[in-house]
This record gives C-alpha cells, structure tokens and sequence, in this order.
C-alpha cells in the first residue's frame, strides 16, 4: 500500500468501523442514544454557563450593553444629522440674504439714502450670518460625536458577539470533556464491540457501563498531556538553535514548531491504544538518533541529549510504532483532530483507539511461529 493509500485508509478507519457497529441494530440504537445522550447535556452545560458569563460581562457597564442603550444613540444621531441638515439649509438662505442685503446696500447708497441705517441693515444681517454658521458648526460637531458614538458602540457589540462565541465554544469543549469523563464506561462498551465485531481482541473487560469518575483514568489523562507538553517544549530550543542562522527564520521556525507538535499529537494518537505502549524493547526515535550522532562528542550538547532521551524514554514505543507505520497513524490523527471539535466527539471518540489498534496490529513486527495474531483491519 502506497503512502497516500494508507494515509487515505488511516482517515477512513473510523468510519469503518462505525459503518460495521452501525449493521448491527441493537448496537446502533445503543451508539445513538450514547452519543445523542452526550450531546444533549454537553449543549445543555455550555449554553448555561455561556449565558452566565455573558450576564457577567454584561453587569460591567450595563447601560452600554443594552438594546434601548443602542437603539437610543442610533435615534440621537438621526436626530444630529436633521439639525444638521435644517443649519445647512438655513446658512444657504442666510447666504443669499446676505448677498441681497449687500446689492440692496450699494443701491441704496448710490441712490442717496441714509448711509449709517445701511451699514446697520448689513451688519445685522453679517451677525445672523455669522449665528447661523455657528448653529451649523455645533450641529455638525454633534453629528459627528454621536456618528463616533455609535460606530464605538457597534464595535463594542461585534466584540461582545465574537466574545460570546469564543465563550460558548470554550464551554463547549470543557462540558464536553466533563461529560465524557463521567460517561466513558459508555464508549469503553462501544470500544469493546468494535473490536469484537471487526476481529480484534479487545482491550478492555466487559463491565456494566455508569456514570462516574473514573479517578485513576483522569490522572492518567492529565500525566500524558503534561508529559506531551514537556516533550514538545524539550524540542523547542533544538528547533531555535537549528533555525538560528537561515533565511525567513521567523517562518521556518513556526513551520518546524508546528511540524513537531504535528509529530508528537500522531505519536499520542497511536497511544490511544494500549498496544502501542508494550514495545519493550523499543529504540530512541529518530530525533534522539540524529541528535546524538552530531552531539555525541560535544560534552554540552550531550548532556542535554541524555536529558532528553531519559524524558522520552516513557514513550519509545508508541514512537517505534509511528515509524513503522506513519502515514496511516497520521491519517488516523486528522480524524481524532476532527473529533476533537464540540459534539462530534460524544460521536467519534469510541472509534480512535479501536483504529490506532488495528493499524498497530498490521504495523507490529512479525509474532514468532506458534502465536496468535492480534486481529485484522475492517473496510
């Protein structure tokens, strides 16, 4: 099988053994009430934690964030653009009048008449020329402050949607994380089925699935994301120090940073089979390699590759068996990526560790004669 037919086919699996679970009725009624189930209470925990925090944003300035807030600004800023508009049209008049007054004041100067009430005449007319250009200016100060007001305003409210959003999404994934540690004997029974109906030896004992925490699951849950967490960060200064002198550094080092989480989030994907885990004999993956060939002899660099590889030791063999078989142990972790999105996980999850087995199985050195194999691939 090419690389990308078992990058294509590790992306598939899941689905695989979901459309085998799903030819069973019994077991999909059983699959659609877990996951509907889940879904229900994850939507339900997050909608009401969101709109407490929104209430709670909403209490700082409240007057702000109202509706009858917004829609009064909008009604005075309509009201400035009228007064606006009525000062323009009366300094137009004013304009005119005073051009008349001006020609009237010649005429009547030229005609002999009295100068003193013609140069009062116009200066009165200078004055409420000069009131009503004021008038015009005030008005559209005012017009002007309230169009800022309402534009701040506006854009307070798109802030407080996207918050809104990010905050609901937030909820989202953490209901979901709760809801699925009090309720994974659920998919542990659906774990377990998958595999029986697709020819693998299950790695889990039958139980009597209920809702509970699973203590000793949660530690171990929160060891492997802080060891994930320091294994990625135990990498970074190689990746700095490797990128120190090339062009577009700034770029190439984010490429790499993502590159090397990407490497690692496979290598915890194939963990979530107990398989991957029992490679005692597993060697240094291949960056301890390369990176003690070219440091072997500075005394430094070494150093901090023995530090390395003892913290990497936990998870040689989960790493041995991503290099025996990457691409579809990288397909496998598009799909988990993808069931890490709100609900889709209630849906998805039982079917990751089941897939990680099967491509582990067919990616696992051969067993000595007389043994039996671990099961097969569906689909």
């Amino acid at each position: 099988m090419n690389r990308l037919a078992e990058l294509v086919h590790g992306m598939c699996l899941p689905f695989h053994l979901l459309r085998d679970l799903w030819a069973d009725r019994a077991l999909r009624r059983y699959y659609l009430k877990v996951g509907v189930s889940q879904a229900i209470v994850v939507l339900g925990l997050a909608v009401l934690f969101t709109g407490s925090g929104k209430e709670a944003v909403e209490t700082v300035g409240p007057g702000e964030w109202s509706e009858q807030h917004q829609e009064e600004v909008a009604r005075e800023l309509e009201e400035a653009r009228a007064e606006l508009e009525e000062a323009e049209a009366g300094m137009e008049k004013l304009r005119k009048l005073q051009k008349a007054a001006e020609g009237t004041g010649m005429l009547a100067r030229m005609a002999g008449a009295d100068e003193e009430k013609v140069r009062a005449a116009v200066e009165q007319a200078l004055k409420e020329a000069q009131a009503a250009e004021d008038r015009r200016r005030a008005a559209r100060d005012a017009a002007e402050a309230k169009r800022e007001q309402a534009e701040e305003l506006e854009g307070k409210h798109t802030v407080r949607r996207v918050v809104y959003w990010a905050a609901l999404f937030s909820m989202l994934q953490i209901a979901q994380w709760i809801v699925i540690a009090l309720s994974r004997d659920f998919h542990t029974v659906l774990e377990r089925e998958a595999s029986l109906r697709t020819g693998l030896v299950p790695e889990d004992e039958p139980l009597t699935p209920r809702v509970w925490l699973n203590l000793p699951w949660v530690r171990t849950k929160m060891r492997r994301r802080w060891r994930g967490l320091v294994l990625f960060v135990l990498g970074a200064p190689v990746l700095w120090l490797a990128t120190r002198w090339v062009p577009w550094r700034d770029e190439v080092l984010a490429t790499l940073m993502s590159l090397w989480g990407a490497w690692w989030f496979v290598v915890f994907t194939a963990g979530k089979s107990s398989q991957a885990w029992k490679e005692e004999t597993a060697g240094e993956p291949w960056f301890l390699r390369v990176w003690n060939g070219l440091t072997s002899r500075v005394p430094v660099l070494s150093t901090y590759g023995s530090v390395w590889t003892n913290q990497t030791r936990e998870v040689f063999s989960p790493a041995a068996t991503v290099e025996r078989r990457p691409w579809g142990l990288m397909g496998l972790a598009v799909v988990r990526a993808l069931s890490s999105l709100p609900l889709v996980r209630c849906f998805l999850r039982p079917f990751i560790p089941v897939a990680a087995a099967h491509l582990i199985a067919r990616a696992a050195p051969a067993a000595p004669e007389g043994l039996p194999s671990t099961g097969g691939t569906p689909g």
